[in-house]
Parts: structure tokens; sequence; C-alpha cells
């Protein structure tokens, strides 16, 4: 403790740490540059935005700057929503502060006075970057005339403060109510289930800005029915209102209030429930897990050991990987992102909006967007796992892999082999999607071959050359290859994607085309291992990431 320091700000402090202190945000000692980065990468999208505006004002259409507005609105409701899912399991102290902390000299109600100050703080920290900035920039260029700003200023900063504070207490109140319904085994699993419906649901509620900035004259000119259902939309009823007062559409007076009562029932369930969360995260630090583990057996890993997984060293990294990403929350929160973002994707793909009768907006479903599911979602499953192996888990007892692999390859075969199976299971999953939207025969038969054969090569793709085992790389400084990673995300994958639909459409017209489809397959998988193979030999060089460190010392056992 610093001299002149209490026991609260210590507190408050460490706790605040907390959120950046992990594997998965920042290095050791770096948790003020984390701060900063993360604080900017919130600030400067709605800033640029703002910016990008200028030349549009003051001669833009009314309607345009009404969707202008939503979007900023949205932004606030989907950082904040975001921000708050990414940090879930850090809204309540953890296992190991109750362990580390009660033991001290310090009053229960300190703690939590402490960390319930870090949380508002964190909270705040990101509500005020996201929407600072624009907050002043966007009011002034698109108020018309030289009138007083300050109206224009307030109505900006108070719907999209209460979009960000409805997002962030909605989760809040979520996870609160997850920990004190569920039981510990069943609490993981739903958390990492309701992560993903998060972030599926928030990004896809980013993506759909095109089509409901389109048509939001119609969204909020009627009597609010469709726009009921979406949360961004109450808080840009109570901006229409505020600005326009009476002049604003007929709707808006409905969504405004909506969102006032729905901001007021979901803040007052997080602060009702955060305290009795607080005590049941205590008792379960405090009696431990009782829950014995036995031997598991299944059959489709006794398939496995007979089959890809001869070796005991293939075993063990398999299942080493499993069992690390189920008793890490850490990883299942970074997996559960990237899940949404699939979903996301794909949801965005396959909705649409149609005028029904009377002029109302209908959700439908568009059959291009139904054959660019399974892409996307086999791209983001791999992305991600592949992201989550790179992270450590535990640098001081790596040693052991080294010294009992003597092979080269076994850690890409086993790692690739439970890719495989999580492509796998995506894959079942959309067929029966599909089936129960009425596909049969060489359409479904299509679909599957093709879920096969990008599981199978985008394995290949992401985890050639590697030689390292998942978790056990510590995580370098600096080694990010900007260009590599923009041509992943802004090449490969928008023509993966659009190469899938294409060949898919393709082939169903054309059956024929299914024999080469295979052959394209079976050619670049054979490219794939081929130079994988000289990778793991060291004929050819593999990625910056892969470079390895000096290992330890095995005495010449193995030559």
């Amino acid at each position: 403790m610093r001299k002149g320091e209490s026991q609260l700000s210590v507190l408050h402090h460490h706790f605040f740490r907390r959120f950046f202190d992990n594997d998965t945000l920042s290095l050791e000692a770096e948790t003020e540059t984390a701060v900063i980065r993360a604080l900017c990468l919130c600030a400067v999208p709605s800033l640029m935005v703002a910016f990008w505006l200028l030349p549009s004002y003051p001669n833009r259409a009314v309607w345009a700057v009404v969707a202008d507005r939503y979007f900023f609105v949205l932004y606030s409701f989907v950082v904040m929503g975001a921000v708050a899912t990414f940090e879930w399991e850090m809204l309540f102290p953890d296992r190991a502060d109750f362990l580390i902390l009660l033991p001290l000299p310090l009053r229960p109600r300190e703690l939590f006075y402490a960390k319930g100050r870090a949380l508002l703080t964190f909270l705040g920290l990101f509500l005020v970057a996201s929407n600072l900035f624009a907050a002043i920039l966007f009011p002034a260029e698109s108020t018309r005339g030289r009138v007083n700003l300050f109206p224009s200023v307030w109505a900006h900063f108070a719907a999209v403060s209460l979009a960000g504070i409805f997002a962030a207490m909605t989760m809040l109140a979520v996870a609160g109510i997850l920990i004190c319904a569920l039981p510990g085994r069943w609490f993981r699993l739903v958390s990492s289930v309701a992560q993903s419906l998060s972030i599926m649901v928030l990004l896809l509620l980013f993506l759909l800005f095109p089509l409901f900035g389109s048509h939001v004259r119609m969204l909020l000119e009627t009597s609010a029915g469709f726009s009921r259902w979406i949360p961004p939309l109450w808080f840009l009823g109570l901006y229409e209102r505020l600005i326009m007062k009476d002049a604003a559409p007929a709707g808006c007076e409905v969504l405004a209030a909506i969102g006032l009562y729905a901001t007021a029932i979901v803040s007052v369930i997080a602060i009702a429930v955060y305290p009795v969360a607080w005590s049941r995260q205590k008792k379960r630090a405090l009696e431990g897990s009782s829950q014995a583990r036995g031997k598991e057996r299944s059959y489709v890993a006794e398939v496995l050991h007979r089959t890809l997984l001869r070796r005991p060293q293939q075993r063990a990294i398999f299942h080493f990987i499993g069992q690390t990403i189920a008793r890490n929350a850490r990883y299942q929160v970074f997996l559960a992102i990237y899940a949404g973002i699939g979903l996301a994707l794909a949801l965005c793909s396959i909705v649409t909006l149609k005028v029904g009768a009377g002029g109302r907006l209908l959700p439908a479903l568009s059959k291009p967007g139904l054959h660019a599911v399974l892409p996307l979602l086999l791209f983001w499953v791999v992305v991600g796992l592949k992201a989550a192996f790179a992270f450590p888990v535990d640098m001081a007892a790596r040693w052991v892999f080294p010294i009992n692999l003597p092979y080269p390859g076994l850690d890409a075969k086993a790692a690739k082999t439970w890719v495989l199976l999580c492509c796998g299971f995506i894959t079942v999953a959309v067929l029966v999607l599909l089936i129960s939207l009425g596909w049969r025969g060489a359409e479904l038969e299509i679909q599957g071959l093709w879920g096969a054969g990008l599981s199978l090569v985008l394995a290949d793709l992401f985890f050639v050359g590697r030689t390292q085992i998942p978790f056990t790389k510590p995580r370098m400084p600096g080694r990010a290859s900007l260009p590599i990673i923009f041509t992943l995300y802004a090449a490969l994958f928008p023509a993966l994607v659009l190469m899938s639909v294409q060949m898919e459409m393709s082939a169903e017209k054309r059956l024929v085309q299914v024999v080469w489809i295979l052959i394209a397959i079976v050619g670049l998988h054979g490219i794939l291992r081929a130079l994988d193979v000289l990778a793991q030999r060291g004929i050819i060089g593999g990625f910056p990431e892969d470079e390895e460190d000096e290992g330890p010392t095995v005495l010449g056992l193995f030559q």
C-alpha cells in the first residue's frame, strides 16, 4: 500500500486492474496500455463516422439524419453490451478473489463496495469513451441553422447514454440471475451459451443497421409493432422525442416510454440481484467443488483412439485441449464471442425484411443467404479455435510436453482432430436446420459434401506448419502481422463465402460440378498436407508465430 492510500483505494485499483489483467487482453505489467488501447478502440469508430458525415451536412435528407442518429444509439448499445459480455466472468469476484482476500483483515462490506465501485468505473469509462467525442461533433453538424446546440447535445447524450446503460445492466442482470438460479456444474455451460447468444444478438443488430436504417421512417411512423422488439429503436424514439417534441413520428412516444421503463427495470433487477449473486459466489468459493471427476469414456473417444489418435501422446494433447477449454472460463468466453460473430453473420445473411399486409414490415428468409450459413459458421469456428489455442494457460508446466513428444507433428494432428470434430458438429447442426426448412435431396447432399470439404481444408490451412501445442506458447508482444490479419479477414473471408455460395448454387443446377468440387477439395488437401510435412521437417519455414523457443534439455535420449 502506498503512503496515504486507503484500503478501499487499494481494493478499488485491484478490482479495476482485474478487468484487464488476463492472458487474453494484456501481458504482465501492461494494464495501463491495455486500458488506453481498449478505450481508444471504442472511441475512434463513432468519432470517425461523425467526421465522415461532415460533407453530407447541412443538406442531408431528414430521414437520413434520423438513420445517422440511429447509428450512434446502436453503437453505444452494442459497445456496452459487448464490453459487459466479454468481461462476464469479472462482473463478480471469482474464486481466487475470495480465497485470497477473505482471510485478510478486511471487512466484507469493503470488498463489496470496492468491487461495485470498480465495476461502475469500468463501465462508465467505456460509456464515456464510446460516446463523448461524437456527442459533441454530431449534434453540432446535424443542427440546422444558427440555433442553441444544447438541446441537440442533451438529446444525443441522453439517448446514447441510456442505450449503453440498458445494454450493460441487462448483461449484469442476466449474469447475476444465472449465478443465483443455477448450480455450479450447470453455470459454466449455460453461461457460455448466454454469452454466445448475447454476442450474436449484438452483432446481428449492428450488421442489420443498413437494413433498419433504410426503413427507419416506416419503423417510426407506424404504431411501433415490429419496432417494440428492437431495443436500440426504443432509444432512437427517445432521441426523436427530445429533438422534435410533438412533431416526432407517431411511434416515437411509445418507443421512448418502453426504453425508459425497460432501463429502470433492468437497473433495479441488476442492483437487487448483485448482492445475492455476490453471496452465492462467496459460498461456492469457500465450499469449493465437491463434484468428483471420474474417468471419462465415450464412444467418440474410443473411435478416435483406434483411428486418428493412435499414439498416447496424441491422445494426451487431444484431451488436454478439451479439458483446458472446459475448466478455463476465459477460453469459453473467447470461443463464445467467435461463435456469436459467426451466428450473427449467418442470421444477417438469411434474414431480410418484406412489406406485408397493411404496410407492416415482416421478417423473411433469403434462399441465397441460407447457402452462406455453413461457410460462415465453419470459418469463424476454426478462426476462433486457432486464436484460443494461441493464448497460454500455464507456462511453468509446459516442460512436460517437449520431453514426452519425440515425434514431430503429433501436436498438430491432435489439434486438427479437435477442430474437425467441432466443424463436424456445426455441419450436422446446419443440416438439421436445413431439413427443418424443407431442404431435401441433392441440395442437402451438396451442403453436407461442402461442409465436410470446407472443414478439412480450413483445418489444414489454419494449422499448416504448426508445431506448437495449444495453450503452451507464451505471448510475444508486437508479433501480430497486420497485413496477414487484414488479408485474412478482408480478402480471404469474403472470397471464401462468395465462392462457396456460388459453387453450391451452381452445383445444384449442374450435378456434374460436384465431381470437380471433390477433385478440388482433394487436390487442395494434398497440397496443404505436403506443405505441412515440409514445414514439420524444417525444409520450409513456418509462420512467425510458430518459432520455437529453446526447449528443455533431454540429454539426447530421443536421438
